[in-house]
């Protein structure tokens, strides 16, 4: 045994033995868990014991839905976040742009026209001035609708005459019928025409992006992108330099690649593996192309956009299916969430089976539609972090009585579904502490509503890390190794610098992450 913990306060997330004072490990795997005797008795020469005087440890906590190596890119990206109006975006941009040599792309993110002064969409021309030499994008903080200047349009082949894009939406000017420079769900279509990274620079994003997931205590990520990022984790890998978990989501269309590479779904090592395929059924709440039963709020004639038709999205389950992937499907409205089980219903018909089968984020759901949910256990894999920034909106654009679905964690969890959180970074903050804030208080970041937004859809504690933390094992296959604070498990473990259980719930997201341990290594102590 090479590392004894003590602390009095460990929450092991088994049931059996939810707390402990102590823990030994040995290798890379938990040895002994229980009182300080018992572990100090288990203790050889050459242990070396830490004592967290008190602080809460937890299972490593493991991130479940982001863009990893994206989230290493956009690190360097012009960050719009937060801003309160278009003019500071274009100040933003107007300091960024001296950075970039004539021709070079520039590429910007999480703007978002509902927290703008102005209250309205941006246009080309509020680019264009900016940057005259250069092509430019700057993604809407859903992640799918794009901002484009007039060199963008130009370099992408689009003008009036364009069509629009099957599943997607090009905004045109009601008189002229000219292209806005906005354009709904149409971020993968743009990027077929900027430059990708190189394979170096991939690797150099996803090492920023491991050094951001340890500073927040996240020992593991569920990860959806393309074999490109694949290979730039592989390589990490093989250097000894991914120090994470990774469970790798790849699209659909990447199968037939990844057999090229004798990659099989739920195969890997013990850092980096691959499990289930990516699939859209709609867009996004924020631009109005999320997949509604019933019209907009705000817009009676429009009920969003599907991505791909029930029928469609029925074949591709089923192709993957017959490849042994599960799969994870994009779906924020409503109806998406509808026919993403209708098509795991069908396609179980012809491969029958256990699945981790999993529905992205899932913000809006009918209650008829949980009794399948629950049949077919399929994980809600939600990211509670987006309820801090999204309730307004879902107010104005679903209306209040509907939202009484939204963000329904708690009916979630009442109805037996499994549910497994993530932040979305790099749309979203990695800090998991966030989410699990948001979660159980149903508040933003300055506490509005003052008692949460359909406070009766609060969860507890407990509920949240478990999120966190088994669900993401179990959606992995890694029930056995990951998940709980047990005895043959990877000792992969996160410890706060203040009680979760003390501290009032409102306060969470200024705790700080001490300590991040993965594989019985210490990879991230907090300075003093």
């Amino acid at each position: 045994m090479h590392l004894a913990i003590f602390s009095t306060r460990i929450y092991t997330g088994n049931v059996k033995q939810p707390w402990a004072e102590a823990l030994g490990i040995k290798d890379n795997k938990i040895a002994i868990v229980g009182t300080n005797r018992q572990v100090k008795k288990a203790c050889r020469r050459g242990t070396e014991n830490l004592d967290l005087k008190g602080r809460l440890v937890t299972p490593g906590f493991v991130d479940g839905h982001t863009h990893f190596v994206s989230f290493g890119l956009t690190l360097q990206r012009v960050d719009l976040r937060n801003l309160p109006s278009l003019v500071a975006c274009r100040e933003r941009i107007r300091e960024s742009v001296a950075g970039y040599q004539p021709g070079e792309w520039i590429i910007g993110r999480s703007w978002n026209e509902h927290f703008w002064a102005e209250k309205r969409e941006p246009n080309r021309f509020d680019l264009d001035d900016l940057t005259p030499r250069n092509p430019a994008m700057m993604i809407r903080a859903c992640g799918h609708s794009v901002w484009v200047n007039s060199a963008a349009l130009a370099a992408a082949g689009i003008t009036r005459e364009t069509a629009d894009p099957a599943g997607a939406r090009i905004e045109r000017d009601p008189v002229s019928g000219e292209p806005t420079g906005v354009l709904r769900e149409m971020r993968r279509y743009m990027e077929k025409f900027i430059p990708p990274p190189t394979a170096e620079k991939r690797k150099q994003a996803a090492l920023a992006a491991q050094q951001e997931a340890l500073r927040f205590g996240i020992t593991g990520v569920h990860t959806l992108e393309t074999l490109r990022e694949w290979e730039a984790l592989l390589a990490l890998e093989e250097e000894g330099m991914l120090k994470i978990r990774v469970h790798q989501t790849i699209p659909h269309e990447n199968r037939e690649e990844a057999r090229s590479y004798s990659l099989k779904p739920w195969q890997g090592g013990e850092r980096l593996w691959i499990g289930q395929v990516k699939l859209y059924a709609d867009g996004s709440l924020g631009s109005g192309t999320a997949l509604l039963h019933t019209p907009y709020a705000d817009n009676p004639s429009d009920r969003g956009l599907a991505v791909l038709t029930l029928q469609a999205l029925g074949k591709r389950v089923r192709e993957a299916y017959q490849e042994g992937y599960s799969v994870a499907i994009h779906a924020i409205g409503d109806k998406a969430v509808t026919n993403s089980l209708r098509a795991i219903e069908s396609a179980r018909e012809f491969f029958p089976g256990p699945r981790r089968d999993r529905i992205e984020h899932v913000q809006l759901f009918r209650s008829s539609d949980l009794p399948l949910f629950r049949r077919l256990r399929v994980v809600a894999s939600v990211q509670p972090v987006h309820l801090a920034t999204d309730w307004p909106t879902a107010e104005k654009k679903w209306g209040h009585s509907r939202c009484r679905n939204g963000y329904a964690w708690k009916s979630l969890l009442q109805a037996k579904i499994p549910l497994h959180f993530g932040s979305d970074a790099p749309v979203e903050p990695i800090n998991p502490l966030l989410s699990l804030q948001a979660a159980v208080t149903r508040q933003d970041g300055h506490g509005n509503p003052p008692r949460g937004w359909f406070p009766e859809e609060k969860i507890g504690l407990e509920d949240g890390i478990r999120a966190f933390t088994a669900l993401p094992a179990w959606c992995s296959r890694k029930e056995r190794y990951l998940g709980a604070i047990t005895p043959g498990r990877w000792a992969d473990l996160t410890v706060f610098g203040d009680d979760l259980f003390k501290v009032p719930p409102d306060q969470w997201s200024s705790v700080k992450v001490e300590m991040t341990i993965v594989n019985g290594e210490i990879l991230y102590r907090r300075s003093k």
